[in-house]
């Protein structure tokens, strides 16, 4: 019951959930570090779907590397969504800084962790879509690998797909209000200086990835 109160409080109440949870520089990295785990395994398996489409189109001659490259798309995709926790709570660190913010890195840290948990069911819904949508497509191998590229650019601007990147953008905004109060108690920083911190790189983000989706 104590964990699944947690739970709700960081995502409905996240003033609740942070009062006093990060009082000192080197607050406990467990709960942000399971949540980031859980949010590099579900990208690393809808990294799954497509890296197992674009083996079914290759040559038959080149087909046994296959399972090389599968395994490269998914280590992949589970160490970019740990990096990306790194980056997200630098940037924070950083902007924040120039808006006054106090405190040690891990604190940062440990609500760049804290927020992403929004950001998981994101993914999920995400890749939900698109192994539904992948596994209504037939395809075969192509002689030429520069086939493979004009194939996934087709396949990856279709409708489900375009609407499997843009519907975590969702999620992501769900994440940065988390943040917001995860760094007014982390970096002593008022509500507008941290939306300033939160709301510039999350706008800059989601801006980028919506053109890039419908672009």
């Amino acid at each position: 019951m104590g964990i699944m109160m947690n739970i709700a409080d960081l995502l409905f109440r996240p003033a609740v959930f942070f009062s006093g949870r990060l009082e000192g520089d080197k607050p406990g990295l467990k709960m942000p570090i399971a949540i980031v785990l859980l949010y590099g395994i579900v990208g690393a398996v809808s990294a799954v779907y497509v890296s197992s489409l674009t083996m079914a189109m290759m040559p038959s001659e080149i087909a046994s590397m296959g399972t090389f490259l599968l395994g490269i798309g998914v280590v992949v995709a589970f160490i970019g969504d740990l990096l990306i926790w790194f980056i997200v709570a630098a940037v924070f660190h950083g902007v924040s800084a120039l808006r006054g913010g106090k405190g040690d890195f891990q604190r940062t840290l440990a609500v760049a962790g804290y927020g992403s948990l929004p950001m998981v069911f994101g993914t999920i819904i995400s890749s939900i879509i698109v192994y539904f949508y992948l596994s209504g497509i037939t395809v075969s191998p192509v002689s030429d690998p520069m086939q493979i590229n004009v194939v996934l650019t087709e396949l990856m601007s279709s409708p489900s797909m375009v609407m499997a990147g843009i519907i975590p953008l969702v999620f992501v905004i769900w994440s940065a209000n988390i943040w917001v109060f995860g760094m007014q108690e982390a970096r002593g920083l008022s509500t507008k200086d941290a939306l300033i911190t939160v709301g510039i790189p999350v706008l800059i983000y989601c801006l980028i990835t919506l053109f890039s989706q419908i672009g």
